[in-house]
């Protein structure tokens, strides 16, 4: 019998590209996102909620200095990757690939 987990998580690469100047700075770090069900999709994607809201759970080897100059950590570390334009496009980006390869048959 197969058994179906509803709450997983998973991680996946996430590759950035940020302009800064005239400069382009190029880097990848993890995200963990979780399986979104597909009712959900339906009902909580009302337009004052982003996706990366229902989905971002985590990620590593990303650094964002907080005011104090520290990194932060946890939730506040989420919500600044959200926040920041590159960041949350490559954050939507590696999610719909990562959504789309795991559905992919294996050859």
């Amino acid at each position: 019998m197969f058994k179906l987990n509803p709450q997983r998580t998973y991680s996946y690469p996430v590759n950035i590209t940020v302009f800064d100047g005239d400069q382009e700075h190029q880097g990848q770090f993890t995200a963990k996102f979780k399986v979104l069900p597909t009712s959900a999709t339906k009902e909580q994607l009302a337009p004052d909620t982003r996706l990366l809201d229902l989905v971002l759970v985590g990620a590593k080897d990303v650094e964002v200095p907080g005011p104090d100059g520290k990194p932060l950590e946890g939730d506040a570390l989420l919500d600044a990757l959200k926040d920041d334009p590159a960041a949350s496009l490559a954050l939507i980006t590696a999610y719909q690939e990562s959504i789309s390869k795991k559905n992919r048959p294996r050859t």
